[in-house]
């Protein structure tokens, strides 16, 4: 049993639905709609209107396969979900828990339904070909082994209990009574590929398509109509009494509609079906390229079919279907639902066959997001799945009105920037080290720099022009460049006007006006301040560089972080104290963040740089590397920081006290901006492919979670992973596996900041195991963990009194013993009073130690040498 604690949020985007799966969302009578994504299963409130995501059922190791409700009145809220993981799990949506799981099946599960016949009974089955019947009130299963396929879906009758289609690879459909031990009682032939979908007319008699089907009902018996979706083109209509095909439509050719798909990707065709319930004559299917058809199954020809969304351009998907499933609200109004590959999900109204709204939902890391200074509420995300999305966050007619932008891109977003002042223009940065300029009000292909970086583009900034581009004619009409840091340590501008041109390294700049003959640091990010007048520069080794533009003549360094600076942010300049404008907020790969004062640098600038070691306010409440910082807009000294302990924190930088955090995330915090409009909003975006907008004044706590806790997260999730992989590499390894694992991905702030190798991995969701598998706090609790194993193994009467000293840590895999001396360097970012306590910890470890050993001398035992290098070992 676990219970799903859901952090109240405004809105959210939540992760793609996952691909090529049989029945991976579901509707109930509430109006609930559920899909997985990822290990992860959504609940999204769903009204002719809008959609709401109300909740999440998590409890899966791994990625969700099957998703299906009961159908029966008063118990709606119960279902059940199967995952790659092996298990069967069923929930209660009410109360968001975990109300059971079974794991019958020994191979991956591929199919499921909740029997809309028998309120208790749930069907799913596997790529061997076993079919379980689970029954949820007592727990009892019974396996069958019809064929020896591998099965792809699975649908069980809603007019007779004991019935169950199940669709396999090979185009093969069984129809089995499971009353009679799973007996076959038609093998429906026809199809040649992959049977994807199987629907069961909601009518239970075949006497409404009769005169269709040439009579096919005779004297007072009643079968069922089955429907069936093919990868070789066809939809089947099947009498489950004669055990004959009685329809097959083939797939129109549609002339594609818009420009929402890159043709460079070729994608295989998924040819889902559902029966409406309110329509025994009609049914809904998939297309080649995310179009949706409502086929009348009393007409021929031409007339057969109407193509949803036909009313206006843009209605349909961009790319293949994978599930549907109706709901019915007020006034008996049908709606369908949609998942695609597109990475939108859609409602539609199947009386008008127009769209009533679309859900965006993300496919990747959430890297970067800004909000734009002109174009107020638009919201820019980069994201992991190589597409960008413009959100209007202020729309009221669509509280989900975005825009996605894919072409010239073909990587991960990890980086953008709105100009300052033009409307409309995003530059972007890739993890492959492109940099680009987009047009958010036309259809165009971006602009891109002939300039690559390396490695990956960690920050973009639009900035006054600095030598040479300040100089000459240009800059009358240059007043902004484009400035790119990037993995490889070098920061580029970009003339916007001439991004043909060659970008030039301001280190040239730097070493010209600062006569600086040795290698600079590699560059981490940069920062200008709102008048453009200093940039920050935050570096490899910890420091940040305060430049005076244009020339970039050096006026301080910051010693203060010992580690690679991930984010630098001024104040905002229209305080109501104008002291505050002077402020620097830096985040480091340590969890402390510092606010540096740099007013008087600024304002009388020096003949020589300073040095700066002491900090203006340090904030201390973090377990992880910090990420993200953001300065509110609309209050002095407030501050949001995000971070890999997977929470938001708001401070109060004069008070150096925390106000709110944040924990609605279920991953790593990776970019965070505070709502232009709303002083009370915040928007975050993390590794857990969502972006939540939440209220400060709603957060139950005030501080991030002990470091403890953030170590036994951390823990547990790179436990799981290794295990995952280890699984893997053994699959490989015997010959059984696919395709190649694309290599794991470095987050920005993971090591030398991030440098990543872009790949394509067949998987609906390119990055759900891209983490890494350590972690600085995973280590040092092994350290810790390890430390007092040694100690206890070999002085083991001390056992009790080591216990008081070093508190057993969360249970992790063994490693070989460690030395006591990296315990407080990898953990230098906590309050200096722990770590005086470790000291006085490591000093009555010592002397106990020698008092145990003296005593057994005086009492004629002689330790041993594996007791002495023991002992060694530990006080190292």
């Amino acid at each position: 049993m676990s219970t799903t604690l859901f952090t109240m949020h405004e809105r959210l985007l939540p992760a793609s639905p996952n691909w090529y799966s049989s029945r991976c969302s579901d509707t109930n009578d509430k109006g609930i709609l559920a899909f997985g994504a990822k290990n992860t299963i959504y609940l999204v409130d769903v009204t002719a209107s809008s959609s709401t995501v109300v909740g999440e059922l998590v409890g899966h190791r791994e990625r969700v396969s099957g998703f299906s409700f009961c159908q029966h009145a008063g118990q709606s809220h119960n279902c059940a979900s199967t995952s790659d993981d092996g298990t069967v799990k069923f929930w209660d949506t009410n109360e968001k828990v975990l109300v059971k799981e079974h794991k019958t099946h020994q191979n991956t599960i591929t199919a499921l339904h909740w029997s809309p016949g028998e309120k208790n009974l749930v069907v799913s089955g596997d790529e061997k070909g076993i079919v379980v019947c689970y029954q949820y009130n007592t727990g009892e299963s019974q396996s069958f082994f019809p064929e020896p396929r591998n099965i792809f879906c699975l649908s069980c009758s809603p007019h007779n209990w004991h019935y169950v289609a199940v669709g396999y690879k090979d185009g093969m459909i069984v129809l089995i009574d499971i009353s009679k031990k799973g007996e076959v009682v038609h093998r429906l032939r026809g199809h040649d590929d992959e049977i994807h979908a199987l629907a069961w007319a909601p009518l239970p008699n075949e006497e409404v398509l009769s005169k269709t089907t040439n009579g096919m009902t005779e004297g007072k018996e009643k079968g069922c109509y089955l429907a069936s979706g093919s990868k070789d083109q066809t939809i089947r209509i099947w009498s489950t009494l004669k055990g004959k095909g009685v329809m097959t439509m083939k797939l129109p050719f549609l002339k594609r509609r818009g420009t929402g798909v890159d043709p460079a990707v070729k994608e295989r065709l998924w040819l889902t079906v559902h029966w409406p319930k309110g329509k025994p004559t009609q049914v809904v299917s998939s297309c080649f390229g995310g179009e949706l058809i409502l086929w009348d199954l009393t007409k021929g020809g031409k007339q057969k079919w109407s193509l949803l969304g036909a009313s206006s351009e843009g209605q349909n998907h961009s790319r293949i279907v994978f599930n549907m499933s109706s709901v019915c609200v007020q006034d008996n109004r049908e709606l369908l639902l949609s998942t695609s590959m597109d990475r939108e999900i859609k409602c539609w109204d199947l009386s008008s066959l127009d769209c009533c709204w679309t859900l965006p939902t993300l496919g990747g890391f959430v890297y970067t997001m800004t909000f734009s200074p002109v174009g107020t509420g638009c919201l820019a995300l980069g994201v992991g799945d190589g597409m960008i999305r413009v959100w209007s966050t202020l729309s009221i007619q669509n509280k989900y009105d975005t825009k996605t932008f894919w072409q010239g891109i073909k990587s991960k977003v990890t980086a953008l920037s709105w100009h300052p002042t033009k409307e409309g223009s995003l530059a972007f940065g890739t993890d492959d080290g492109k940099v680009g300029i987009y047009d958010a009000f036309s259809n165009k292909p971006p602009q891109v720099s002939s300039t690559y970086h390396r490695k990956t583009v960690y920050t973009l900034a639009w900035g006054p022009p600095v030598l040479p581009l300040s100089l000459g004619g240009a800059r009358d009409r240059l007043s902004y460049s484009l400035y790119s840091c990037a993995g490889e340590g070098l920061i580029l501008q970009h003339d916007p006007w001439k991004l043909a041109g060659e970008a030039t390294d301001i280190d040239r700049v730097i070493k010209d006006t600062n006569s600086i003959k040795h290698k600079l640091s590699p560059h981490t990010d940069l920062s200008w301040k709102p008048d453009g007048k200093v940039v920050a520069i935050g570096n490899e080794d910890g420091s940040i560089e305060v430049y005076q533009a244009p020339t970039l003549k050096l006026l301080c360094t910051i010693q203060q972080h010992h580690k690679i600076i991930n984010v630098l942010r001024w104040h905002h300049d229209h305080s109501s104290l104008p002291e505050l404008q002077y402020l620097l907020a830096s985040g480091s790969s340590n969890a402390l963040v510092y606010v540096h004062d740099l007013r008087t640098v600024i304002e009388t600038p020096p003949e020589s740089p300073v040095v700066m070691t002491e900090a203006y306010r340090s904030l201390a409440g973090h377990t992880a590397k910090i990420t993200g910082l953001a300065w509110s807009p609309h209050h002095d000294g407030r501050l949001v920081t995000v971070c890999y302990d997977g929470t938001a924190q708001v401070w109060d930088v004069q008070k150096e006290e925390g106000l709110c955090n944040y924990r609605g995330h279920r991953g790593r915090l990776l970019c965070v901006q505070w709502s232009p409009v709303d002083p009370d909003l915040v928007w975050t975006g993390a590794d857990d492919f969502t972006v939540q907008e939440w209220a400060v004044s709603k957060q139950e706590f005030t501080k991030p979670p002990k470091s403890k806790n953030a170590f036994v997260f951390l823990a547990k999730k790179t436990l799981d992973q290794k295990t995952k992989l280890k699984a893997k590499k053994k699959k490989k390894a015997t010959g059984k596996g696919g395709a190649k694992a694309e290599d794991s991905l470095s987050l920005i702030g993971e090591g030398n900041k991030g440098g990543a190798s872009p790949g394509e991995r067949p998987s609906d969701n390119e990055e759900e195991e891209e983490e890494e598998e350590g972690s600085e706090t995973t280590s040092i609790s092994s350290v810790t963990g390890s430390t007092a194993a040694i100690v206890s193994i070999c002085l083991h009467p001390l056992q009790p009194l080591l216990r008081s000293v070093f508190p057993p840590e969360v249970s992790l895999k063994k490693r070989k013993p460690r030395s006591m001396l990296p315990l407080s360097t990898s953990m230098d970012h906590r309050p200096r009073e722990d770590l005086q306590q470790d000291c006085l910890n490591l000093a009555t470890v010592s002397r106990t130690l020698h008092i145990y050993i003296l005593s057994q001398q005086f009492n004629g035992y002689l330790p041993t040498f594996r007791h002495h290098c023991a002992f060694l070992r530990v006080m190292s």
